[in-house]
């Protein structure tokens, strides 16, 4: 009887092996490029920035849960999604650990607390540049909403405004509720987020799950553009921290109207 077992045992391993393996071969869809969670032309990996990968994964979550927003610890992302044809596989690789995910319930008190817990980690070297040493598992992943945090204030102050998609910006003292998926590591504890231990919640899906509906769905990988988070405070955001790019017109107004009485006097003496 026990060797039967055994046996029994050993057949239904080397089954679910090869249903893996199988599932893991099917083709979900394929991407003009590949999205990295470590390397892109403007980020030191989505445990310290937006990439495109972090925003592709958080919007499969919003999009298959229904929830108005979604969050994913750039921790969880440690594969690329290659660029051609994308296979199951390739969607169990980006995850370190699949997970769960949850929606909870939330006002703009909690989703303020848990940005801030995400941001906290971040800080300048000495050149005043972001530190890559400074990533962590917390750091946000997002969809459905833009943020903006100053990295040189103290952790707990530094998130300066956020922004629904439609345009609404959120005060920290706004009491509507919204939806928001996550994975379960966010609710649990585990990487101490204690604004969501007390969320109301139920379990929806897998991050691999949804990920390769997502795919599936568009068939043709669309890589999102990023922006949805903001960084100032660091020495290369100064322009952008005091908007330059917005004034830079007037000036260059102010300039030509400072310079125009010198330009009629030099074209008058070339006359």
């Amino acid at each position: 009887m026990k060797t039967l077992r055994t046996l029994q045992c050993w057949l239904l391993s080397i089954f679910l092996l090869l249903s893996s393996a199988g599932a893991a071969g099917s083709v979900l869809g394929s991407s003009e490029g590949a999205m990295s969670p470590n390397v892109t032309s403007r980020s030191y990996g989505a445990r310290l920035q937006e990439t495109a990968l972090g925003c592709y994964v958080a919007d499969s979550l919003r999009a298959g849960t229904g929830a108005q927003l979604s969050i994913v610890c750039g921790g969880l992302l440690v594969q690329s999604l290659p660029g051609g044809t994308i296979t199951a596989g390739d969607v169990q690789a980006v995850f370190g650990q699949d997970q769960p995910v949850r929606v909870v319930t939330i006002q703009a008190q909690t989703l303020f607390q848990v940005l801030e817990q995400a941001v906290s980690h971040a800080r300048l070297g000495e050149d005043e540049q972001l530190d890559p040493e400074s990533g962590a598992d917390q750091f946000p992943q997002i969809s459905g909403f833009s943020f903006v945090f100053d990295v040189s204030q103290l952790p707990g102050r530094r998130v300066r405004e956020v922004v629904l998609e439609d345009g609404t910006v959120l005060e920290r003292t706004d009491t509507r509720s919204f939806t928001l998926a996550v994975p379960e590591d966010m609710v649990d504890g585990t990487l101490g987020f204690s604004a969501l231990e007390d969320a109301q919640g139920a379990a929806a899906g897998t991050l691999s799950g949804w990920l390769a509906r997502h795919i599936q769905d568009q068939g043709q990988v669309r890589i999102p553009e990023t922006g949805r988070i903001t960084m100032l405070g660091a020495a290369h955001s100064l322009f952008e921290q005091f908007h330059m790019g917005a004034l830079l017109p007037y000036v260059l107004l102010l300039v030509l109207l400072i310079r125009l009485p010198w330009l009629r006097r030099r074209w008058a003496t070339v006359r």
